[in-house]
């Protein structure tokens, strides 16, 4: 007679495994089964969850539909008894139990990120601070101005009619435009805000005609900028030369583009402000709308 020996004296019974999710497709209601689902936060831009479905080859093409009008992006594997699928989606209001539940895009949040850029420009000698300061010495700065240049193409014909003991800046600048050299380099920096979506939020936008400029204070607000960002966000200088007539140190949208990560079925929006004196003959200043 056998002998069977434990130290277990309330064996447990092990249950069935908790059945798996059943789902049915919108076009003839075929069954599907969840296998499994991964998270992931996309790398810096944004979460999204990739799901493995099982079901007949049938069942799986029909619900692609639901998927794709969803913000899915799918690939359905059909070598073997059954077909298998792995949707991803994307976006901070996926429901991860009920990937398909309707979601509306203007209350998504966003997965964001900022990024400050100097970017390098060439620059009017006009624009350096010491000659502003000495035309506005002269009768008229635009006067001033006008004279240095025509000197500049002509020196021997074009005199300047000032004196150099007065305004040495203005020869110097005679010699340089007289041998071709008319700019500088100089730099400002610009404001990137990254915002990720999911793949329903096609976030079409149509640009103004006219943009506007916007001081820092304004921007900010308007776009909700964390205080992180406000904290080091460029002033205007303090020294009134670098503010030329007309102008106001100011952020301008430079940049609003979108575009598709495929990999994660994503919508990626980049907007860009850059902070310079600009014109206000052409951009309003802090519009209220």
């Amino acid at each position: 007679m056998a002998t069977i020996k434990t130290s277990t004296l309330f064996p447990v019974r092990v249950g069935l495994p908790a059945p798996e999710p059943v789902f049915y497709s919108s076009i003839n209601g075929l069954a599907y089964t969840e296998v499994s689902r991964q998270y992931h936060n996309g790398d810096g831009t944004g979460r999204y969850i990739t799901y493995k479905y099982r079901g007949s080859k049938d069942a799986l093409r029909a619900a692609s539909a639901d998927w794709v009008a969803a913000g899915g992006k799918y690939q359905i594997n059909e070598d073997g008894p059954y077909s298998e699928a792995t949707v991803t989606y994307s976006g901070s209001q996926i429901d991860p139990n009920n990937p398909l539940a309707p979601v509306f895009p203007e209350e998504e949040e966003p997965s964001t990120r900022f990024e400050f850029r100097t970017e390098y420009i060439d620059a009017s000698l006009f624009a350096l601070p010491y000659v502003r300061a000495e035309a506005k010495k002269y009768i008229e700065e635009e006067a001033y101005f006008s004279l240095v240049k025509l000197a500049g193409e002509d020196p021997k014909n074009n005199k300047l009619p000032m004196p150099k003991d007065q305004f040495p800046l203005a020869y110097e600048l005679v010699k340089r435009l007289a041998r071709g050299q008319d700019s500088f380099q100089t730099s400002r920096v610009s404001l990137t805000r990254i915002s990720s979506f999911s793949a329903r939020n096609g976030l079409p936008a149509t640009p103004p005609i006219i943009s506007a400029v916007y001081s820092g204070e304004i921007l900010a607000n308007r776009n909700g900028f964390p205080e992180s960002v406000r904290l080091v966000m460029p002033r205007p200088p303090v020294d009134p030369n670098l503010t030329p007539d007309g102008t106001v140190w100011s952020w301008l949208k430079t940049n609003d583009s979108t575009s598709l990560l495929i990999k994660t079925n994503q919508v990626e929006r980049n907007e860009t402000w850059t902070f310079a004196a600009w014109d206000l003959f052409a951009y309003p200043y802090n519009p209220t709308t």
